[in-house]
């Protein structure tokens, strides 16, 4: 099942303080980005993925839930999981993905 953490804090994230949020979990992440209105049809990855929003929103869906997530949100995605993504806005969207 799939595990959104929103981000808590009232000011933003930066790059850095994510890095180092999934580091100090023994995440190695990197750093990737989508241009707007970009989507992901169905799929699924062999290993754990953790996807942290650094700028801009993106939409992920599963076959039973969907979450839209901005700047700090974590969605883990279990290994084998289908999903879909889509990036919303006008403008790009950042995040680090990590896998495990």
């Amino acid at each position: 099942m799939m595990d959104m953490v929103r981000w808590a804090k009232s000011k933003k994230p930066t790059l850095e303080e994510l890095k180092e949020m999934l580091a100090g979990q023994g995440l190695e992440s990197e750093l990737y980005s989508d241009p707007p209105r970009v989507k992901y049809g169905r799929h699924k990855h062999p290993f754990d993925d953790f996807v942290v929003i650094v700028s801009g929103k993106m939409k992920i869906m599963s076959d039973t839930h969907e979450w839209t997530l901005k700047p700090g949100d974590r969605l883990n995605i279990p290994a084998n999981t289908p999903h879909s993504a889509e990036v919303l806005g006008r403008t790009e969207v950042q995040y680090l993905s990590a896998a495990k």
